[in-house]
């Protein structure tokens, strides 16, 4: 009767160098070698069930059943790592060392089966109560949970091994294999004993249970009572998912408002707004276009295909942002009420510099994305609103209100356009609140550098605007709103 295990790795991570390799080569061992199990096995044994009569007796005649190569039904994995610098004893020295892992899920099942194992009872029960406390397999941190089981009833991908004499292959395979090297045990010396006086002398005194420092002490290049045998793994066992799932996952998934921190020898003031915002949009849109063989992308450029501008405010917003109220803008803001398509989004991703006035030079900084922007009932200028168009004196559509009020009226206006609520109050503010000072409107520069579009002679003027219940941002009105004009932040 075959004896088959089934383990399990309730941590999703499989630790174990592979005989023979050195960890930054980051090569696990995988299908775990016999060797590594049995020593495992006994490992429990001698640590949780020294006293246990019935182990005693009948585990060492079990092992020495389970020493031919097994086989293995190997779940899906993939090959993982992490990386640090490991501190050296001089001060300031450090080597860099690979941890390289097997990545799977929780629930998947490792078997491995001894097809012409045939245990009594009294054997299958010492080998299920050391199985029973096996709670780790490699290092420390790979927990696993081991018990007897089903071959037919385990899935995964077979994993045959070839006899070195007669090239014989034992077990199923899979359509495409690679071979691997496993060290198992040699069931004519494996519990013997090989060392001299001077290694340490295990209990019980096999070949198995040697240490590696005496193994290297006497100069082994492998362990005595092992040998390596060939496995034929199937090729994609350590291949990642196919990439369509990502593929779909990524092309639904539209973020609407992404941030950026902007970082340079000097941060450019918050008076040039609009500036700063359309030179980080000129360069964006020349990275697109290096992407895409010259393509421009509307959402970018707010521009439909025939070159004439959009009506709607759907393309993107650049909004630079003075967060910290120094007067220095630190932030950029990226919004797109429908959200950023996979193409621009591979154009944000290769951004890292722009500039700023004068040709100065920064850094920017990818520093996530975000569905929703938050909502306030109150909401105050942080740069000035610039009125869209003229006063009208004459004429059937003449403004009816005074001069003076034609700020306040086109805010009006511009909040009906976007299909926002009414205000309930509308308040001028008189200038931009910084820490400990002011800041006059009329100090911002009120005009696009590289562009057009239709304003009024006016002045920029400050507001804030109540509405009689939380509006969603970002909220930027009037001219030049794309490039940071005219943008309100929340002020409850």
């Amino acid at each position: 009767m075959a004896v088959t295990l089934a383990l399990s790795f309730p941590n999703g991570r499989y630790h174990a160098t592979g005989w023979r390799r050195h960890v930054n080569e980051a090569t696990p061992d995988w299908p775990p070698a016999p060797w590594r199990l049995l020593r495992a096995f006994v490992a429990v044994w001698k640590r949780t069930l020294a006293s246990d009569t019935l182990v005693n007796a009948h585990l060492p005649t079990a092992l020495a059943k389970l020493t031919a190569p097994p086989l293995y039904k190997l779940p899906p994995a993939t090959l993982g790592h992490t990386r640090h610098y490991l501190t050296q004893k001089i001060k300031g020295d450090a080597d860099l060392v690979f941890d390289g892992f097997i990545a799977l899920t929780t629930d998947a099942k490792l078997g491995i089966s001894w097809p012409e194992a045939d245990l009594t009872p009294a054997e299958q029960e010492a080998l299920g109560r050391v199985l029973s406390r096996l709670n780790y397999l490699g290092r420390a941190e790979t927990w696993c949970v081991a018990r007897l089981a089903n071959w037919d009833a385990l899935n995964g991908m077979p994993c045959a091994w070839v006899d070195a004499e007669t090239g014989e292959i034992h077990g199923p395979t899979a359509g495409r294999t690679e071979a691997v090297r496993v060290l198992c045990l040699d069931p004519h010396n494996w519990n013997q004993w090989s060392y001299g006086r001077k290694a340490h002398q295990p209990d019980p005194q096999w070949n198995l249970l040697a240490e590696t420092a005496d193994l290297h002490a006497e100069g082994w290049s492998d362990p005595p009572g092992s040998r390596w045998v060939t496995y034929l793994r199937p090729a994609n066992a350590l291949t990642p998912p196919p990439p369509a799932h990502q593929r779909r996952v990524r092309a639904e998934n539209r973020p609407c408002l992404l941030r950026f921190a902007l970082d340079g020898p000097v941060l450019p003031r918050v008076t040039e707004t609009v500036y700063v915002a359309e030179l980080a949009r000129r360069r964006v849109q020349g990275i697109f276009g290096k992407l895409f063989d010259g393509a421009a992308s509307d959402l970018f450029s707010g521009k439909q295909t025939n070159g004439t501008p959009a009506t709607e405010h759907h393309h993107a917003f650049f909004l630079p942002v003075d967060e910290d109220g120094d007067g220095k803008l630190e932030h950029l803001i990226l919004y797109a009420a429908k959200g950023f398509g996979p193409h621009e989004l591979r154009a944000l991703d290769a951004w890292r510099k722009t500039r700023g006035p004068g040709g100065i030079e920064m850094h920017v900084v990818w520093l996530g994305a975000q569905e929703k922007a938050p909502a306030a009932r109150r909401w105050r200028s942080a740069t000035p609103f610039i009125v869209t168009r003229h006063y009208k004196k004459y004429g059937s559509k003449r403004d009816t209100f005074p001069r003076e009020q034609l700020p306040e009226m086109n805010l009006r206006e511009e909040l009906e356009r976007r299909g926002l609520p009414a205000p309930v109050r509308i308040e001028t503010v008189e200038a931009l609140s910084l820490n400990g000072r002011t800041l006059p409107w009329r100090n911002f520069r009120q005009q696009r550098v590289l562009g057009n579009g239709r304003r009024g002679n006016d002045f920029g003027k400050g507001f804030e605007i109540e509405f009689a219940e939380p509006v969603p941002g970002p909220l930027a009105l009037g001219y030049a709103c794309h490039f940071g004009l005219g943008l309100f932040v929340p002020a409850d």
